[in-house]
């Protein structure tokens, strides 16, 4: 198995009362920018030094509100943005500047006009015997976005700078904008559409096509596809803010309540596969699921990293597994399951799922992989009681729950602070007691009443808290199946360095520990080690190897290929 040495270095503790929230500094890759004209700093009199900026400004000024003389504010912004246009191809050194006014009446006209013309096409606006056409682009390259996608377009600077870590933006042309995402418009993938909308981000560009002095298009663009224009013969990097639009969606959600309501009271909410950004199958779907008491908007600062990756944003598309954690493990692992052939089916053709869990989410991921055949059935099922199993229909929740094979499109494992062997902390007086408020759905206690021992008095026997106890017959039995595909460990030992006897404060590193793992990595800290910034860090090394195996037409590897490939990888990282 392929060892990395743990980061070495504590990663600053935020403030009290947030201590799953780790800080993660990492510097973007400037690959990209360093093959391309990157915009010069601009001075504090750049746009002074120059008339046509400042007539621009001046022009932007006198926009005024759409809502008062909408030709007034599309003409003038329109000639604003072109004299901005031409600065950035005549005066290089005056780029920077020139893109702050051309960005501006960009992210105007883009904000009230989209959402008002859905349907894109080439409108003509005059004012004051001035005449010009603006032109909504339709998506002709790979990376641009259809109008009808967005119900509104907001700049990205509008939306607070709080919730993540990091916030993750790259210098260069265009607007930022934070979109509100139109459901899809296939009821099949509207299904799986996140409740908040999708996190991509998107950046507009006024372009002033050559010899068509009045004309203007307005081009919209997904920034992890695109990542440099052509402007005047030169190469520009397009302008992005990635972490606009994940903290602008995901605000005021209320994680705490609703992962304590999913724990108590599981019957409240169902289980939902969410796709954070439209789908698309040249991209590696990567599925982020969640632990204990928890709720996917804890992967805000895992997202915000791997989406404004130059590498893992043009490659990988991000879902989220959304479970009440107080559901049996089983049946919570039967959902996921059900989800992703759901999703399956309504995408088509798709690349191989990476699944990323953490604690229990790990458990849930690995149940994928794994082909019980009766091995489960009698481990779970009282002998007495296993003709009565057998003798129910396949569709039934306990059959579906305990006979299964492996997803053969699990494509790659990522386990976080997995308890494999279970916690003893699920053995504690105290966890005992908290699991006789959780409420299980009638649904689940009536399938499994005549199936199971003392369902019928103590139903809190079948919760999730209660079936991480290390006595759990499901974790001895997954113990002896093979996994079947490549995987990964993350373990925290809180800055102790103290493995094999070390533990993350709820689980024991003999209980997260896999030999079959292909890399495993300690971090230094606790439970919550899923977005440390090294744990980050490795999952991106891990999902770059993804992306490596994941050619075009290939969408299955021998194990022995990916193994090849990681130690190349993790050689050239100057891992050992």
């Amino acid at each position: 198995m392929q060892k990395i040495r743990p980061m070495l270095t504590n990663p600053i503790r935020p403030p009290a009362g947030h201590a799953l929230a780790k800080s993660f500094s990492v510097l973007l890759s400037c690959a990209l920018l360093c093959s391309c004209s990157s915009l010069p700093r601009r001075s504090s009199s750049a746009a002074a030094e120059s008339p046509a900026l400042a007539a621009a400004i001046q022009l932007q000024r006198q926009a005024g509100s759409p809502d008062l003389n909408r030709n007034r504010f599309v003409i003038s912004h329109l000639q604003a943005a072109r004299l901005a246009w031409d600065e950035v191809k005549a005066r290089p050194s005056n780029s920077v500047a020139a893109n702050e006014v051309l960005s501006a009446s960009t992210a105007a006209l883009a904000g009230y006009l989209v959402p008002r013309n859905p349907a894109g096409g080439t409108k003509t606006y005059s004012y004051r015997g001035t005449t010009r056409s603006l032109t909504i682009a339709s998506p002709h390259r790979k990376g641009d976005l259809s109008a009808t996608a967005f119900a509104a377009l907001k700049p990205a600077a509008k939306v607070p700078r709080a919730l993540v870590r990091n916030w993750r933006e790259r210098p260069g042309i265009g607007a930022p904008l934070s979109p509100k995402w139109n459901p899809p418009a296939n009821p099949a993938l509207a299904d799986f559409a996140s409740p908040r909308g999708f996190l991509l981000p998107v950046t507009g560009l006024l372009t002033f096509p050559a010899g068509a002095k009045h004309a203007a298009r307005l081009e919209l663009m997904d920034p992890t596809t695109v990542q440099a224009v052509e402007i005047g013969g030169r190469r520009l990097p397009l302008a992005a803010d990635f972490s606009a639009p994940v903290v602008d969606r995901t605000r005021n959600i209320r994680e705490l309540l609703l992962a304590l309501e999913g724990l108590i009271f599981p019957d409240v909410r169902d289980a939902s596969l969410a796709f954070l950004e439209p789908f698309n199958p040249d991209k590696i779907p990567v599925v982020l699921v969640h632990g204990l008491m928890s709720h996917p908007r804890m992967w805000r600062d895992v997202v915000n990293e791997l989406i404004a990756d130059p590498v893992i944003g043009p490659k990988c598309q991000f879902w989220v597994y959304y479970y009440p954690t107080g559901w049996p493990i089983a049946y919570s692992a039967m959902r996921l399951r059900e989800g992703l052939a759901a999703a399956g089916r309504a995408v088509g053709p798709h690349k191989n799922f990476v699944l990323v869990g953490h604690s229990m989410g790990g458990i849930l991921s690995r149940m994928q992989t794994v082909s019980p055949k009766e091995s489960l059935v009698r481990a779970v099922i009282p002998p007495e009681k296993q003709k009565r199993f057998r003798s129910l229909p396949p569709e039934h929740l306990v059959r579906r729950s305990l006979e299964f094979r492996s997803n053969p499109q699990v494509g790659r494992l990522v386990f976080i602070s997995t308890p494999h062997r279970g916690s003893t902390m699920a053995d504690w007086s105290l966890t005992t007691w908290l699991t006789r408020f959780v409420r299980l759905p009638e649904r689940i206690t009536s399938a499994t009443i005549d199936l199971l021992p003392n369902v019928a008095s103590a139903p809190h026997q079948l919760t999730s808290i209660s079936r991480l106890s290390p006595s759990n017959p499901l974790f001895k039995t997954l113990e002896g199946l093979p996994i079947g595909a490549p995987h990964h460990s993350i373990i925290g030992d809180r800055g102790r360095g103290d493995t094999p006897d070390s533990s993350d404060g709820v689980v024991a590193y003999w209980s997260s520990h896999l030999a079959s793992a292909d890399s495993e990595l300690i971090v230094p800290d606790d439970h919550g080690a899923f977005d440390d910034p090294a744990a980050i860090t490795e999952l991106k090394r891990i999902l770059k190897i993804e992306i490596a195996c994941s050619r075009p037409g290939q969408h299955t590897r021998t194990y022995m290929d990916t193994k090849q490939e990681l130690a190349i990888s993790s050689n050239q990282a100057g891992t050992k």
